[in-house]
C-alpha cells in the first residue's frame, strides 16, 4: 500500500515526523513539505513573530543545517528532516504549488492509495482529493469543528478548554476543516507551560492513535465517521493583537525561552 506524507517545514512537523516515521515507513513512499504556512505578514503581533522564528526560522535556518553540517557519533531523540530522509530511505521534496497540473502529474504518476497531511501548507484543492483511492486525511491540531483555522491551541488555552485535541478526519474537497471525523487525541492542558510547549507536545501525544488509524485504512479497514455539527462550527485565523494581549493578561506565556532551550536538548 502507498501513502504519500504532506508536512510543512517548522519544528512541531519535524516532531510529528520524528514519531510517525519508525511505525509508518514501511508505507510512506514519499513525503512532501510546504515551506511556510500562508503569507508573510510583517505587521503580525511581536508574540506571533516570536512564535515563527522558534517554530520555523530557528530550526530551519540555524539548528538544522548546523546539525547536518556535523559528523555525530551518536543518533539523538530527534534528527532532522535530512537526516530522516536518509535513514530511512524515503524522498522528502518541497511541493509549495500543489494545485498546479505539473504537481498533479506528479502525484497521479505515484499511484497513492492514500495522503495523509500534517501541518501542510497548501489548500488541496478538489481534483488533488480525488486521486487517492481511500481519500486524504488530515491531522488537525484543534478539536473540530469547534476551532477549524490556524492556532487552534491558541484558541483553546485562551478559552479555558482541560484538553487539548487533535482531529483525525477527512478532507472531502478544497473547503477547510469540514470533513467526517475519524477521531480524537488527547493533550491534558498544563497551566505552567506556554502555548508553544502544548503545539510541540501535542504531535507525540498524537503520534500512535494517528498511526494506528492510518494502517488500518491502508489494510482496507472503514472507520467509524462522525459527521462534523455545522452549529458547533467556528473558523479562526491568526489572533490580533488584543487577543494576544488577553491571553498574556489571563498568565500565558506564548513562548518561553527556558523551554524551549529544553526542548531542543532533544536534537543534541
Amino acid at each position: 500500500m502507498r501513502l504519500l506524507y504532506f508536512t510543512n517545514r517548522d519544528l512541531a512537523s519535524n516532531v510529528m515526523l520524528n514519531h510517525l516515521l519508525p511505525l509508518l515507513h514501511p508505507y510512506i513512499q514519499h513525503i512532501f513539505i510546504s515551506d511556510k504556512v500562508g503569507k508573510a505578514n510583517p505587521d503580525a503581533p511581536q508574540a506571533l513573530q516570536d512564535l515563527k522564528f522558534f517554530e520555523q526560522i530557528l530550526p530551519n535556518e540555524f539548528l538544522f543545517p548546523q546539525l547536518d553540517a556535523q559528523a555525530r557519533a551518536h543518533k539523538p531523540q530527534y534528527q532532522t528532516f535530512e537526516a530522516l530522509s536518509e535513514q530511512y530511505a524515503i524522498p522528502i521534496t518541497s511541493l509549495n504549488d500543489i494545485k498546479s497540473e505539473e504537481s498533479l502529474n506528479l502525484i497521479r504518476s505515484l499511484q497513492p492509495d492514500l495522503v495523509l497531511s500534517i501541518r501542510y501548507g497548501r489548500i488541496f484543492g478538489d481534483a488533488f482529493v480525488q486521486i487517492p483511492k481511500l481519500g486524504v486525511v488530515n491531522f488537525h491540531s484543534g478539536r473540530l469543528p469547534n476551532y477549524r483555522g490556524v492556532l487552534a491551541v491558541f484558541r483553546a488555552l485562551k478559552n479555558g478548554d482541560k484538553t487539548i485535541n487533535g482531529t483525525l478526519h477527512y478532507i472531502d474537497d478544497k473547503t477547510i476543516d469540514t470533513g467526517g471525523i475519524i477521531g480524537f487525541s488527547h493533550l491534558p492542558v498544563n497551566p505552567d507551560r506556554s502555548l508553544l510547549w502544548h503545539i510541540l507536545h501535542l504531535y507525540p501525544a498524537s503520534a500512535a492513535f494517528v498511526a494506528d488509524q492510518v494502517v488500518s485504512i491502508l489494510q482496507g479497514e472503514k472507520p467509524s465517521i462522525l459527521a462534523q455539527d455545522e452549529a458547533e462550527s467556528a473558523y479562526f485565523s491568526f489572533p490580533s493583537t488584543e487577543e494576544i494581549a488577553e491571553f498574556e493578561a489571563a498568565g500565558w506565556k506564548v513562548v518561553d525561552a527556558t523551554e524551549y532551550s529544553a526542548f531542543i536538548q532533544h536534537y543534541l
